[in-house]
């Protein structure tokens, strides 16, 4: 593997947190709070609106990063979530999105390969070979002849990205 290709699990965790929990995810995950904490108290500690540190904390969850127990304040008999985030999971969390990613990277080379595609010059359309016949093999847009779409070099690329994330996958255990 080249040089270049070669990532690190925190660049990875990094890269994964932000993509699901945005900046706002990406920030608390780097906190690296091992105690609970409320989304209250790291609203007023951080100055960042409660809603979009619920909004963080919640796509952490949904992606197992992150979990939490609902507890009924005495005082005020409102439920307060207290969450914990799961910086001991996250190198499984990781490669479960990562093989989940490789499983829809190998569904794409299936469609692009057991089909035959074609595209309109303008970018409007791209439609399978029945749909091509079915439509003159003219753009329903805007009128132009459709052309076939040769889809090997997207599939070469698609096979090269999966085989820099099984790479990244044995590296991981």
């Amino acid at each position: 593997m080249k040089a270049e290709t070669t990532t690190s699990v925190e660049d990875l965790l990094n890269e994964l947190v932000g993509r699901a929990a945005g900046e706002v995810g990406l920030i608390l995950f780097s906190l690296g709070i091992e105690d609970e904490f409320t989304d209250d108290q790291l609203s007023l500690e951080l100055g960042i609106e409660i809603n979009e540190i619920r909004k963080a904390l919640f796509a952490l969850y949904e992606i197992g990063m992150a979990e939490y127990v609902r507890k009924r304040d005495d005082e005020t008999g409102w439920m307060e979530y207290y969450w914990r985030i799961n910086y001991d999971k996250a190198v499984e969390v990781l490669k479960r999105e990562l093989e989940k990613t490789v499983k829809k990277l190998r569904e794409k080379i299936e469609a692009e390969t057991s089909t035959i595609y074609y595209i309109c010059p303008n970018m409007c359309v791209k439609v399978s070979y029945n749909d091509a016949m079915e439509l003159n093999f003219e753009c329903p847009r805007c009128g132009a002849m459709l052309d076939y779409l040769d889809c090997s070099r997207a599939v070469e690329k698609i096979e090269e990205e999966v085989r820099k994330i099984e790479e990244i996958l044995r590296t991981l255990g």
